[in-house]
């Protein structure tokens, strides 16, 4: 799988340019996890969700955070913080 098919497989493909060029000093390392949660939500079935959740994230990001492209780096982080929070409760 590339990059452009994880993106597919989230549903979230017309990010790409947005999530390639999210990190101010050009490294990549965040792009990994795109391919880690394609492959979970592929396996479970979960793009229509995991797509709607994404969306939202975006937009909070955009008018929340003070630098919300920076939002792109930390999906993964967030989706697992949300996910404990969620099963604690």
């Amino acid at each position: 799988m590339n990059f452009q098919e994880a993106l597919q497989e989230l549903g979230i493909e017309k990010y790409a340019e947005r999530i390639w060029h999210s990190n101010s000093h050009g490294e990549l390392f965040h792009l990994d996890q795109y391919f880690t949660l394609a492959e979970l939500v592929k396996e479970n079935n979960d793009k229509e969700w995991f797509c709607k959740w994404f969306e939202y994230i975006v937009k909070y990001a955009e008018q929340n955070w003070e630098r919300p492209e920076s939002i792109f780096q930390h999906i993964h982080k967030i989706l697992v913080q949300q996910l404990e929070q969620s099963n604690a409760q």
